[in-house]
């Protein structure tokens, strides 16, 4: 299951580094057939009319004798993507703690030796809610 899900990103990485060119043919201000490839195509609507612009390009005219255009547009990757590497800095401490943790486990700790002396408190001499009658409902 690896290995296909591996190749085909390995396709995608490459074709996403190559780029694509989508031409599109348009005759009379109306898009008749486009194409995608690896660069540019010449595509035709089959009407033997030339492509020339080239005499009108100083002023925007599209010459009347000619009404068919090809349109490429690239569509390629930036060059200065790059993958960006995250550094580790490795810390001794944490890595002994996180050892000590999780394979050893932790040590409970011990109530046997307690710093202060028991507390025991005075005995009660009278209830003193009975006393004041003041009980909780």
């Amino acid at each position: 299951m690896k290995s296909p899900i591996s190749i085909l990103l390995a396709f995608l990485v490459l074709f996403a580094s190559v780029g694509m060119a989508k031409t599109t043919h348009f005759c009379m201000g109306m898009e008749m057939k486009s194409e995608i490839g690896f660069g540019e195509k010449h595509v035709d609507c089959g009407m033997n009319m030339p492509m020339d612009h080239e005499e009108n390009q100083d002023d925007n005219h599209q010459d009347p004798k000619s009404c068919c255009e090809n349109v490429t547009t690239h569509l390629q990757v930036d060059d200065e993507v790059s993958l960006k590497k995250a550094e580790i800095q490795f810390n001794l401490n944490f890595a002994v703690a996180l050892v000590q943790v999780f394979v050893f486990g932790l040590d409970p700790v011990s109530s046997e030796t307690s710093p202060l002396p028991t507390y025991y408190p005075p005995p009660i001499e009278q209830d003193l809610q009975v006393l004041h009658q003041t009980f909780l409902i």
